[in-house]
């Protein structure tokens, strides 16, 4: 293993340096965090548009680096994951997140926050996973509405003893995590935000004299041109000095990392591609540290036969399935609502024509993964919608249209309608036309037909007119509403660019 340390590729991403007096430097006491986050299931290595070829992440490229990224370094080291680990994969989802648990359970992992899509099979289920786990699963701020205590499956805390070190390890899940899940699951619960909701839990941490304090945050937050902003920016900023060491952060699936109010910040990417490094030393109560990334390649790696003999049962379970070929991509196909769009827009167009509605419409944040050029299989497809999203239409007249398009703009996908848009403006003003794609106009008191998905439909995204709405079930999954679309289509499939927008010079 050690001949091989040459071929790791290491990103350098921030250095922080406290000035220390010299009779402080000597003998530090040196605690290596390894940070991941979102995993989503992705059990099995995935060769992304930007990796050139290589394939990156997987169960066994995660466990070899995880493994030599503790050995590599002579000092105390625990691993901690920022949440979202179970949901996006199927061999994961047809388990209900079982063998994500395995895996960070072979990991070794020590503390996870708990992600919003950890409740997307519901709290049973997240309390079953949460047994069968042999790291703690963390989120200290959120309380229930008819009580005020912490719900059984938000414990606040770990305090890891490590070699005579005391880590704690605090989660912290978003309080964006009701409008991400159906009202159903998240309504006895209350998710409060900022440093007041974790407060008295940091004095009671103090109160035992941990050597680091770290925050494992489920939680948004970019540091841009050296201006941090998000909610787990915020919450690094209301932390009184040298209460938290450091935040291991997630949601966002960008690699992201900061300084902020001396508080190191780090989230690695989601999806297993890479492992955060932060190192971090402390020399008469002032704590300095490094941080790099590692990006997670799966041909540089020995297999683990246990690790294999583990999860065989689960990727054998879905591989039958997942490897029936669907159609082939004449170029690749992004998640990215801010670039290529194609690919939220094929789906829309899937759930307008499954349902004979007027126009479809499909949430970013459903269209989880990219699809490569060239054949695309059942398993490619269930990782871009993962969720079994239920399709539905509702009626709606043309001027209800017309503000669900204002309000969802831009991140949402349509089918059957044109938006002129202008990016000079400010966000809420960009749209200046919105028609069907054959130019003729939204009527503002005609009812028109609209096919998206449950999660939409209920209100989700703060879209709270949709829960108003007319609507009927229709019992179709959108994924199989995806499947027979694009099998109606030529291959390979060839999509048109940027032929629903007219952008404005």
């Amino acid at each position: 293993m050690a001949g091989r340390s040459r071929r790791m590729k290491w990103l350098p991403l921030l250095v922080a340096l406290l000035t220390t007096p010299a009779w402080a430097q000597e003998s530090p006491v040196h605690l290596r965090v390894l940070a991941t986050h979102d995993l989503h299931g992705a059990l099995q290595p995935v060769v992304y548009p930007w990796s050139q070829g290589r394939p990156i992440g997987g169960a066994q490229a995660l466990n070899w680096t995880v493994r030599k990224l503790t050995a590599d370094c002579a000092c105390v080291t625990i691993h901690v994951d920022g949440g979202d680990l179970m949901q996006g994969t199927l061999e994961s989802n047809l388990v209900n997140g079982a063998a994500a648990v395995a895996l960070f359970n072979h990991l070794g992992l020590d503390a996870a926050a708990v992600g919003n899509h950890e409740l997307d099979w519901g709290v049973d289920t997240l309390l079953q996973r949460q047994q069968e786990a042999r790291y703690g699963w963390l989120a200290a701020n959120v309380f229930e509405v008819a009580t005020g205590a912490r719900p059984a499956w938000a414990k606040p805390y770990v305090m890891l003893k490590e070699n005579g070190l005391r880590i704690a390890v605090i989660g912290y899940a978003t309080i964006g995590t009701p409008a991400s899940l159906r009202p159903s699951v998240t309504a006895p619960y209350e998710f409060r935000g900022g440093y007041a909701a974790l407060a008295p839990v940091l004095d009671e941490v103090w109160r035992q004299s941990p050597d680091f304090v770290i925050v494992a945050a489920h939680a948004g937050g970019e540091c841009r041109d050296a201006v941090c902003t998000g909610e787990m920016v915020e919450l690094a900023r209301a932390v009184p000095a040298g209460r938290v060491h450091m935040i291991a952060g997630g949601h966002n699936h960008a690699a992201g990392q900061g300084l902020v109010n001396g508080i190191s910040i780090v989230r690695a990417g989601a999806n297993g591609t890479a492992i955060a490094v932060v190192d971090l030393y402390k020399t008469a109560n002032i704590v300095t540290f490094t941080t790099e990334n590692a990006t997670v390649y799966a041909d540089v790696i020995e297999e683990d036969t246990k690790l294999a003999a583990l999860l065989a049962p689960f990727e054998a379970s879905a591989a039958e399935r997942a490897d029936r070929e669907i159609t082939t991509l004449a170029d690749t196909l992004t998640s990215a609502w801010d670039g290529d769009r194609r690919l939220g827009e094929l789906i829309a167009d899937a759930l307008r024509t499954a349902t004979n509605a007027d126009v479809g419409m499909q949430n970013s944040g459903g269209v989880r993964a990219n699809l490569l050029a060239g054949p695309v299989t059942y398993g490619d497809l269930f990782r871009v919608l993962p969720f079994d999203n239920k399709v539905v239409t509702l009626t709606v007249t043309g001027s209800q249209l017309r503000a669900l398009v204002m309000q969802a703009y831009p991140s949402y996908y349509y089918s059957n309608l044109h938006i002129v848009f202008d990016p000079a403006l400010e966000l809420s003003r960009q749209i200046r036309d919105v028609t069907f794609a054959d130019g003729s106009p939204l009527k503002p008191d005609a009812r028109y037909t609209l096919a998206t998905v449950d999660f939409v439909a209920d209100g989700g995204d703060g879209l709270a007119l949709m829960s108003t709405l007319l609507r009927e079930q229709t019992g179709l999954s959108n994924l199989d509403v995806l499947i027979a679309h694009i099998q109606t289509l030529r291959k390979p499939l060839t999509l048109p660019v940027n032929a629903r927008r007219t952008r404005l010079p």
